[in-house]
């Protein structure tokens, strides 16, 4: 129940109050200790133990997932690089999906190929932090001005940085 009222409370504040190039590297460097926590969490499973997933795990997970959107925002209302907006976006999405997998942690394979999108993700948005306290575009994608969606898949964003 605490954990449902604490999402429910950062779901509520504003996205975009505080979003900004510093937002970006806080971001980032959630990021990488997302990344350093799942990466132990994968490690467990590795040895044939039970993924210990302590109580703030997921929170930081959703928090992220809720940072993400809101620095969409910010680069689509100071007319930023499309393709970061739509990156952001992706991560939202993929966070909140591989959120609502770890709900279910009965199968190890099933939870570790859960935790090592959410590591690659992480990973990714290491790299993405630094293009967006830029403000510069990803490199290698091409944006439509036409349109207002996505030049890109989040997968083929994602390999222009790697």
């Amino acid at each position: 129940m605490k954990r449902l009222l604490a999402c429910l409370a950062i779901a509520c504040a504003p996205l975009t109050a505080a979003a900004s190039p510093e937002l970006a590297n806080q971001w980032g460097n959630e990021a990488s200790d997302l990344r350093q926590r799942t990466a132990t969490m994968i490690a467990s499973i590795d040895m044939g133990l039970q993924a210990e997933m302590d109580s703030t795990y997921e929170l930081d997970v959703y928090r992220f997932a809720n940072t993400s959107a809101g620095l969409s925002i910010w680069i689509d209302q100071t007319e930023g690089p499309k393709d970061l907006g739509c990156i952001f976006r992706g991560m939202r999405a993929e966070a909140d999906t591989q959120l609502g997998k770890l709900n279910d942690m009965s199968d190890p394979l099933a939870t570790r190929e859960t935790l090592r999108r959410l590591a690659t993700m992480f990973a990714d948005a290491e790299m993405i932090a630094d293009a967006a306290q830029r403000r510069a575009p990803a490199p290698g994608l091409k944006s439509n001005s036409h349109t207002q969606s996505c030049p890109a898949s989040l997968d083929a964003a994602l390999r222009g940085f790697r």
